[in-house]
């Protein structure tokens, strides 16, 4: 062999042989068996760690050593943070948290009575007894009765909640646009947000209110403001708040639609404070070349409102409603202050709430810890549909 032809060889790539392929259920096993010797040897080198002798950093510094109240002093500097929130922690923990978990267990404490000392009161055994007494009515106090209640705060609440929410966009659209005396209306529609809602109910209720020995207009000292102004227009006086307000009668289910129409009213007009301040900063924030475009393509108002102003503060609608049908939900000071403890006659304006602070105020406990659990699983679902339907936001950049 010459010279030239071992240079050839020598010179030439060796190729390595070819891997011998194995099936995906081979493989697998072969893959696990490597992580698992990969894990054992990272265990194995861990415990030679602790047993070696490490190399003394040369750049330690062999100072003094800190006393226990300096260390203990610097560890509280530390954890300050949690020092600052601790007392706010303390109280959610003795009036929000624990509470939640009491009544979520007695709930299920079947006929469950609170005792007259801080005990923990009597009950026939655990169960779901509780809720069912409160779903058919069958409680054997009397009172306030669940479904009326749950009908009366969700028509409240899914008309006047929409309808308060459309009218304050309406309005801050027009607060938007009046710029001398933006600042004065702005305070006129929040003073209601300021008032005390019993109060501000009692004041609301004398609007509508029949004065007179029998409740009705006959020799009344005033039929109310409101009856006067439809009196106007030969509308006879409708008693709106008394007992003698007329109703629908759905078999056992009451629709006191007159008390209906004056707690709409009142929680309209009390939640449009709220909702203008929201939307009206909202619209603050908007680029105001959008409206300089649609003013040059020739949109008329209400399409600049329709596809450009609720498009672009659409999360802060959706907060609105969520917000404003939770806080329906619980609605009870007002409707006290327009129809009085009773919440009109014998609870045919009942609300969820009024309704656990009746079986509170009864001794009945098991019952009013059923409810507000029954309240609560209803609020989230109610919560979850409504995130749902507005999931899908627009948002222009």
């Amino acid at each position: 062999m010459t010279e030239d032809e071992k240079d050839i060889i020598e010179n030439e790539p060796q190729t390595e042989a070819p891997k011998k392929k194995h099936n995906k259920f081979t493989q697998y096993f072969i893959n696990l068996g490597a992580r698992i010797k990969g894990w054992f040897v990272d265990k194995i080198e861990a415990v030679k760690d602790v047993f070696r002798k490490k190399p003394k950093d040369v750049y330690a510094y062999d100072g003094p050593q800190l006393s226990k109240g300096e260390k203990f002093r610097r560890g509280l500097k530390s954890q300050s943070g949690w020092l600052f929130v601790a007392p706010a922690l303390v109280l959610m923990a003795i009036f929000t948290f624990y509470p939640i978990i009491a009544a979520f267990i007695g709930a299920f404490k079947q006929d469950y009575v609170a005792s007259d000392n801080m005990g923990q009161g009597s009950f026939n055994g655990w169960g779901f007894a509780n809720f069912g007494h409160v779903w058919t009515g069958d409680t054997g106090t009397g009172g306030a009765d669940f479904v009326q209640c749950l009908v009366n705060t969700l028509v409240l609440t899914f008309i006047s909640v929409p309808l308060s929410t459309l009218l304050a966009l309406l309005i801050s659209v027009a607060l938007n646009s009046i710029k001398r005396v933006q600042k004065a209306y702005q305070t006129i529609f929040f003073l209601p947000y300021l008032t005390n809602a019993l109060a501000m109910g009692a004041v609301f209720a004398t609007f509508f209110k029949i004065i007179s020995p029998t409740g009705t207009a006959e020799n009344a000292e005033t039929v109310g403001l409101v009856n006067i102004v439809l009196g106007w227009f030969g509308i006879e006086p409708v008693n709106w708040v008394g007992g003698l307000s007329p109703t629908w009668q759905i078999g056992s289910l009451t629709i006191p639609w007159a008390k209906y129409i004056v707690a709409i009213i009142y929680e309209v007009w009390s939640g449009l404070p709220f909702k203008i301040l929201i939307l009206f900063s909202a619209m603050q924030s908007i680029n105001k070349q959008y409206y300089d475009a649609a003013k040059v393509d020739g949109a008329s108002r209400w399409t600049v409102l329709w596809k450009i102003t609720a498009p672009m503060i659409m999360p802060q609608i959706s907060y609105l409603l969520v917000t404003g049908i939770m806080g329906g939900m619980k609605q009870y000071s007002a409707i006290i202050g327009l129809f009085g403890p009773s919440m009109g006659l014998n609870y045919d304006m009942g609300t969820m709430v009024g309704y656990l602070y009746n079986y509170i105020s009864l001794g009945q406990t098991g019952y009013a810890f059923a409810g507000s659990l029954m309240l609560f699983v209803i609020i989230m679902i109610i919560t979850f549909i409504n995130n749902k339907i507005t999931k899908k936001r627009t948002t222009y950049r």
